[in-house]
Order: structure tokens, then sequence, then C-alpha cells
């Protein structure tokens, strides 16, 4: 396969350069990180010199092509390592179902928990929207088959990595089978190990730091 380079932002508030990430590891592709610092002057032009055309992270870059989406690049990949979704048709359209959604949808939590993956107790404004779209997102989470979604572990669940990491960092808790996934998705290797290079991180991006609970502040 021709050499791989995933362009990605800060480790500790990129959710999907997260993502993207996890993918590549997951299906075991040997690539080179190129880090852009996101949310400054230069960050969009830098991104678009390496070939994404929306300014955004991540974008994977195979032998001069370029590809700027994280389903896209789920896609790619997928025609590499058939692993990445469930070998069932039906399954693997429901999987991708799962991950459109989140790809088009989830805004209200996105604008309120910032992907924020090393912080503990901040503060979110849980709006009518917000609370809607936990309930949706537990729904899913209900339904997973043994430890994940479809039985093995599969994109749909990376998909939903970064969510598990907002809900941690929100105190955000649910129920049964649900919560019982959040904490799988939390503790799988892939996701530990991006916490730890995202705690490593000097950077801090002061929009993304929500205040702390007062109990935390105060220690």
């Amino acid at each position: 396969m021709a050499d791989l380079e995933l362009v990605i932002g800060n480790k500790n508030y990129s959710s999907w350069s997260m993502r993207a990430w996890m993918l590549l590891r997951f299906a075991e592709l040997p690539f080179r990180e190129i880090g852009i610092a996101l949310y400054t002057a230069a960050s969009r032009d830098q991104v678009r010199t390496l070939g994404g055309e929306t300014g955004l992270v991540p974008v994977l870059r195979v032998a001069g092509h370029a590809i700027w989406d994280t389903l896209a690049i789920a896609e790619y990949l997928y025609e590499q390592c058939p692993r990445i979704w469930p070998a069932d048709p039906f399954s693997r359209a429901r999987a991708r179902s799962y991950a459109g959604e989140v790809h088009s949808g989830l805004n209200a939590v996105r604008a309120a928990m910032p992907c924020n993956t090393r912080a503990r107790d901040r503060i979110a404004e849980r709006s009518v929207e917000v609370e809607a779209e936990i309930a949706r997102i537990g729904e899913i989470w209900e339904r997973s088959s043994g430890d994940w979604l479809f039985g093995d572990f599969c994109a749909a669940d990376i998909i939903f990595a970064p969510v598990a990491a907002r809900f941690r960092t929100y105190g955000v808790t649910l129920d049964g089978r649900a919560q019982a996934y959040c904490q799988r998705l939390l503790s799988h290797p892939l996701t530990a190990e991006w916490f730890a290079l995202g705690e490593a991180e000097p950077a801090v991006i002061d929009i993304f730091e929500l205040p702390r609970r007062a109990a935390e502040a105060a220690r």
C-alpha cells in the first residue's frame, strides 16, 4: 500500500482527528502523523496546503492524493481492511447509518460539550436539545451486541469514542448496558492510547476549557 500521512489537530481537542487516527491504528496500517495546531490564524491555510480543501482536519494523504472527510477516510480504509465495518451487509448498513448520524448530527452535544479528553468535572449546559441527543446516544448504545455495537469492535464504535470522552469530561452517565458500553469504549487500548497522547500535549485552547464544578475547582 502507498505511504500514508494523516493530518490531524491537537489530540486533546480534536474529536475527528481521534476517529481517523483510531481507524488507521485499528486497520494496522503504518502512517506518518502531521500535526496542525488548531484555532490559530494559520491553521486552515496549513491544512489546505496539505490537500484538505475545507481547511479542516483530518486529512489522509495517499501517494499525493488527499481524502479530507472522516467517513470518506473510513470507506477508503475499508477497501484495504474489510474488518473496519461488520461483515454482515445489513449490520454494515446499520453501522454506517450510526456513523452518518454522528457525522451530520449531535450538534447540540458538540456545542455544549467541546471535546477536551483530559478534563474532568466540567460544566455543560444541558438544554432540552442536548438531553434529547444524549437520550438518542443511550438508545443506540443499549443495543450493543456483546461488548461492542456489532459484536466485534469496528468503525461504528470508533465513531462513538469521542462521544464517550465528552460524557466523561462533563459527567454524563447513562443506564444499564449503555453505561457499560461507554466504560468499555473509554478503556479500549486505542482510546486509552489517544487519551495518553492528549494528556501529554502542552497546548491549551481556552475556548474549550469550560469551568469546573465547584468541588473540583476548590482542590
